[in-house]
């Protein structure tokens, strides 16, 4: 039957409570913050050159734009 809710057992063994502690070394864990599997960058020229393209799109964006802007000018004359 739809909606039923099955009750617990008496005899299921019952968690402890969640501490302040494992919250810590929870959050540690998911932060990189834990001594256990603190890893050191292994691959830095991969950072570097990643930021090194990417500042060359945005600059060719940037100059693109600027020439676009040259070629599209309207200049209106109108007498009064």
């Amino acid at each position: 039957m739809e909606g039923d809710v099955e009750m617990p057992d008496k005899d299921a063994k019952i968690t402890p409570p969640v501490t302040e502690d494992d919250l810590r070394q929870s959050f540690e864990r998911v932060t990189g913050e834990a001594e256990e599997s603190a890893a050191a960058l292994q691959k830095p020229g991969v950072v570097i050159v990643s930021v090194l393209v990417a500042g060359a799109i945005l600059v060719a964006f940037a100059l693109g734009r600027r020439v676009g802007r040259k070629r599209s000018t309207v200049v209106e004359i109108v007498r009064v």
